[in-house]
């Protein structure tokens, strides 16, 4: 098995100011997995925005940084519950995976 790719959860950010409203910005998190390595679990986060003209994908992936499947998990949570974007990822993962 090359990489085996399994999502974990999605998040929904709303945005409205006082003159409009926008589409909702959806969040998709996922673990990837590789026994090629000694640290073989990774995460990943897509963003997906549309509207009437387009559809807007940002993705950011990081392979081979958790040697625990369970570590990987905890990270995805917090991920998740604070609808970390792919821009954010990788700050937070050396915050709390590199310190």
């Amino acid at each position: 098995m090359e990489k085996a790719v399994k999502v974990y959860g999605n998040a929904e950010i709303n945005n409205k100011d006082e003159e409009r409203t926008y589409n909702p910005i959806q969040l998709e998190y996922y673990k990837t997995y590789s026994n090629k390595n000694q640290k073989p679990y990774g995460i990943g986060v897509i963003k997906t925005c549309t509207n009437e003209m387009e559809v807007d994908v940002e993705k950011r992936e990081f392979n081979h940084i958790f040697s625990k499947e369970n570590e990987a998990d905890s990270m995805l949570e917090v991920l998740l519950k604070n609808k970390v974007t792919p821009i954010a990822l990788r700050d937070i993962l050396e915050d709390f995976v590199l310190v």
